[in-house]
Parts: C-alpha cells; structure tokens; sequence
C-alpha cells in the first residue's frame, strides 16, 4: 500500500501547486451593488470616468458599480467614509494625484489602501489666448526674466494637482509662475477674456477650443509629442524635466478577500480592453497615455508618486 500511496500524494502536491499558480476568482462576487467612493462632483471628470468603466463590469456580472460623490474638505471626507466602510469588496475608492498630495501633506494615510488597479494617465498643456502675445515658452521665459511673478496661470482648484505641476515647472525652469484658482469655465473664460496671460488644462476638455483657433497650446506636458498637436514641444525636449500628468485608478481595503480582489482586477482589465470603454476613452483625449496597470504595477507607480508629490509639496512650502 506504501508505494501505492506515496504518488497519489506526489499527484494531489502537483495538482495542489497547479491551482495555486492560478489566481482563484471568486465565484459568487460580486453579489450586490459596489459603490466607488469619490471626492469629485456628481457629472465630474471622475464621476463620468466611473460610470463609464462601469458598463462593461455591470454588463459582465449583472450588478451595478455605482460612482458615490462625497465632495468638500479637500477630498479628506471621501476618504474617511470609505475607511469606514467594511473591507467586504463592496466599496473601492477612486484614486488620483490628489489623493497622494494629501497623503504627502498628511491629511490621509494611502498605506491604509490596497492600490487595486490604475486605467487612465492624462497629459496637461499650458494655453493662451488667440490675442495673447505669447506664442512659446521662449515668450514666458523673457516675460519673466524682465518681471518675475508677473505672469499669472489659471489652474482649477488650490493645493492641488495643478499648483504641484507649475510648482515643478517653476522649480525646473528657474522662474515663478503664479497661480490663480477658478472653475473649469471660470478659467477658461478668463483665459480668453485677457484676465489671464494663460492657463493650465488637459487636452481633452480643451480640445474644441484649440481645434477652433480659441486657445493656442504653447507647451505639453507629457513623455511624448501628441499626433493631434504635432507642432507643440514637451517641456522635456525643450530642457524641462516635467511630465506629471492626472491618472485615475482605483484602491481597496487591504483586508479585503484576495479572491474577491483578483475578479475586481479581472473585471477593470477586461473592462478597460472593452470596444465600448475605448470609443469613451478616445472621445476625451485619454488614449495617449492610458496603460492598465494591476496591483503591483500600480502599487509601484503610486510609490514614485508619492515621493515626487512629497518633494514638490515640500518645495512648494505645504
């Protein structure tokens, strides 16, 4: 019986190693609505993002994944109420560049965060006006070495993604762009009304004024040239190490199941690979940048995030 026995053994070791090799999906998951706790405004950028990553992942499982938008305090309430919540996979949290400026000035804490996976990467452009003088950086640099400071920025928001990106900026060209927060429109109509000698926005949104002559892209702010912009320099060709750019992705807690978050993972991909989710994607301009990125990639990129962010941050005198 000995001999009979040792390689059934040997067989169940070999099958047992062959099932672990392969991430173990959980079957009965999701069961009910997950909710995808964000800091942004209802119809926002992110809320738009979620809803569209959704369809393909309500369409694959039956259930519904549901933006929830809890705005105000700087984005520290949205993350509370989802350290509150349960770590059952029925509540991710969206992630971005300004969850990790306020990890870097201590308001959260993402080690509390499981980094889930990461779906879009953006690429920003500073922008004049069609009656501006202003026509190249070459034209910033001289304004400012004849008055420095002189020169004001629109950026949305405070102590955000955009303050750390001219911030940077600054710090790499040796000069001192001032910012000035608005709304999207408010900036936009500053902008063009000669309120602003420029402004600091995504491609996406300011596509159809740039397409119709309106604002004059000046300087992209990415690894790459844009095919749609083929005569727009990076600000890394031109001598200037700055290509931060918006990412969104998502977290969890990590506590949570390890099943339950391989078939969230599988989901995300299979979503962001989705015919349907690209057209949306392409539609705002997010094609250019925008890798899948599973958990570890992602937890590695969030890594050099925060240790950029924590730099710039501390630069900037937060």
């Amino acid at each position: 019986m000995t001999p009979v026995g040792r390689p059934m053994r040997g067989i169940a070791l070999i099958a047992a190693v062959a099932t672990t090799a392969t991430p173990a999906l959980a079957s009965d998951y999701p069961e009910r609505t997950v909710e995808i706790i964000h800091q942004y405004g209802p119809g926002g950028g992110t809320d738009r993002f979620i809803r569209a990553i959704s369809e393909p992942m309500q369409e694959a499982t039956g259930q519904s994944f549901v933006p929830i938008s809890i705005t105000g305090g700087g984005g520290v309430p949205a993350f509370v109420t989802f350290m509150q919540r349960p770590a059952n996979g029925y509540t991710l949290v969206s992630l971005s560049p300004d969850d990790v400026i306020n990890h870097a000035l201590g308001r959260i804490d993402l080690s509390n965060v499981q980094p889930l996976v990461r779906i879009q990467y953006d690429q920003g452009l500073l922008l004049v006006s069609k009656d501006s003088d202003i026509r190249s950086l070459d034209d910033v640099l001289a304004a400012e070495a004849e008055e420095p400071g002189g020169l004001k920025v629109g950026v949305t928001g405070s102590a955000g993604f955009d303050d750390a990106l001219i911030g940077l900026f600054n710090e790499e060209a040796g000069i001192e762009l001032g910012t000035v927060p608005f709304g999207a429109a408010e900036m936009v109509s500053n902008t063009l009304g000669g309120h602003l000698d420029m402004m600091y926005e995504e491609y996406g949104p300011t596509r159809g004024l740039i397409e119709s002559g309106d604002l004059i892209p000046i300087v992209l702010f990415s690894d790459e040239r844009l095919e749609e912009l083929p005569n727009v320099p990076t600000a890394a060709e031109l001598g200037y190490d700055v290509t931060l750019g918006r990412w969104r992705g998502f977290g969890i807690r990590p506590s949570t199941d390890a099943a339950q978050i391989d078939t969230l993972v599988s989901l995300f991909k299979d979503a962001a690979a989705d015919e349907g989710y690209k057209k949306v994607e392409a539609d705002s301009a997010l094609q250019y940048r925008s890798e899948f990125m599973g958990p570890d990639a992602f937890k590695t990129f969030l890594d050099k995030e925060v240790e950029t962010y924590s730099t710039i941050m501390n630069q900037l005198g937060y």
